[in-house]
């Protein structure tokens, strides 16, 4: 086998052991959405971040580094075919209710680029350091009669996600390579029969590698193809999500976009001559040539996994009997209010019954897997059954509006000094008054029955 056969073996022997040892996709762990902002508690956010890199077959890159080690004459050959092209996108997942839920994919402003590496590069370099006669002498650079070609083109060009396809022209980028040399004639070599003639013709070349991204779809949870939720295209911003209660939500998104390719050859010529001291020059410069561009590529990225912690709301009863309680008199009732979800649970309580007012703020919030107490004030004005409906309206996107009954019977107050709904005893310093008294709240306690949880008490 001849040197080039030797070489092209070698590269392509290369270039198939860097391919297998590209690592591969790992699954990367769930992304956790959180809570919007304070004034948005029906809204969990979630980073989604995606970055996908393609590789032609033939790309490798080689480079011997300064060979041999230690010695004071080196060499170094570097040899590269690069074929790459990068597209990142960088956005959030907006999830929002009430029920259903409506998944909403945003694009961040700027968080698009898009970028290339193309081209090919062959090097050998020579050095060496010596040390003759107490004298060093050192020197670097290119082994002559070698190429040294360097066709590397690098760019890349931000825009906006999510780049839909059909909405406007696709973000590209374009690079160009340094320009080479291709050939040089000269006049006096190739023209004899003309005398005093003077001149050449010298060709210089140049490529641009440019790429184009747009995006095609969003899918939840895809298999085979298929999304169970509604896809998100350049029609529809979002797309909506019915949950079963649980305390949170998992999904997979799926970004599916295109790339298409191209390259545009540059060719410089510079064509002149003089005649007897008449100068004559090709007024041209640039002609591209553009290669037909590449059929649409499929660019699909990694799915994003998403975890979404959900609120729960839990009302320890949704009907309380109060008993009986006395008319004019503040009686305190609590209402236990749970949050079984994993996300912030967010309340506003609020009634229409006039005898019924709030002992504490009406707009609070209970954290992940704890409970917290709502205490209600019941003073009612006339007798009778009542039917107070205290109304909490949260944040769980199943449960967004509950309900508590409290039902009871108001009766008459024949106690003095009535406190929160206990008769306390008053003395007035004579035994007279003293069996008064005990006989006023011996005929309250035969009137006054009733059945509790938290009877308030008397100071």
């Amino acid at each position: 086998m001849g040197r080039v056969g030797s070489l092209k073996l070698a590269s392509s022997l290369l270039a198939a052991t860097l391919v297998l040892a590209l690592p591969a996709a790992a699954n990367a762990a769930p992304v956790t959405a959180s809570m919007c902002s304070a004034v948005e508690p029906r809204c969990e956010r979630g980073p989604l971040v995606v970055s996908k890199l393609e590789k032609g077959p033939a790309d490798f890159d080689y480079d011997t580094g300064w060979v041999p080690a230690n010695s004071p004459i080196q060499i170094r050959i570097i040899a590269a075919i690069h074929d790459r092209t990068q597209v990142d996108l960088a956005g959030t997942l907006d999830s929002t209710w009430p029920d259903p839920i409506t998944l909403t994919p945003k694009g961040a402003a700027g968080g698009g680029r898009i970028s290339i590496d193309d081209g090919f590069e062959v090097s050998a370099q020579a050095r060496f350091t010596v040390t003759i006669a107490n004298k060093t002498y050192s020197w670097t650079g290119n082994i002559p009669y070698l190429p040294n070609v360097n066709f590397i083109a690098q760019g890349s060009q931000m825009f906006d996600p999510w780049a839909w396809h059909g909405k406007g022209d696709p973000p590209g980028v374009s690079a160009k390579t340094a320009t080479q040399k291709v050939a040089q004639v000269d006049l006096v070599n190739l023209i004899t029969n003309i005398p005093g003639i003077s001149g050449g013709f010298e060709l210089d070349g140049a490529a641009e590698f440019s790429a184009w991204y747009d995006t095609l779809r969003i899918a939840f949870d895809e298999q085979n193809g298929a999304s169970p939720i509604p896809l998100v295209d350049p029609n529809v911003a979002s797309s909506r999500l019915l949950v079963s209660p649980t305390p949170a939500f998992d999904t997979n998104v799926f970004i599916h976009g295109e790339v298409v390719r191209q390259i545009t050859l540059h060719f410089i010529p510079a064509f002149y001559f003089s005649i007897l001291g008449n100068d004559f020059t090709l007024p041209l410069a640039d002609l591209p040539l553009p290669l037909p561009a590449s059929t649409p590529e499929p660019w699909d990225f990694d799915p994003v996994a998403m975890h979404v912690p959900l609120p729960e709301i839990q009302l320890d009863h949704t009907l309380i009997d109060v008993g009986d309680i006395p008319v004019g008199v503040a009686t305190s009732e609590s209402i236990g209010v749970s949050d079984l979800g994993e996300e912030l649970l967010v309340v506003d309580a609020d009634t229409s019954a006039p005898i019924a007012t709030f002992a504490n703020m009406t707009h609070f919030s209970v954290s992940p897997k704890q409970s917290s107490t709502f205490k209600v004030l019941l003073t009612p004005d006339k007798l009778g059954s009542f039917d107070v409906l205290v109304h909490f309206a949260s944040n769980d996107p199943l449960a967004p509006d509950s309900d508590v009954h409290l039902m009871g019977r108001a009766v008459d107050n024949p106690g003095v000094g009535m406190a929160g709904g206990c008769a306390c005893r008053i003395d007035h310093g004579d035994g007279g008054a003293r069996g008064a008294g005990l006989a006023l709240l011996a005929a309250m306690g035969a009137i006054v029955r009733r059945r509790r949880r938290h009877p308030t008490k008397c100071a």
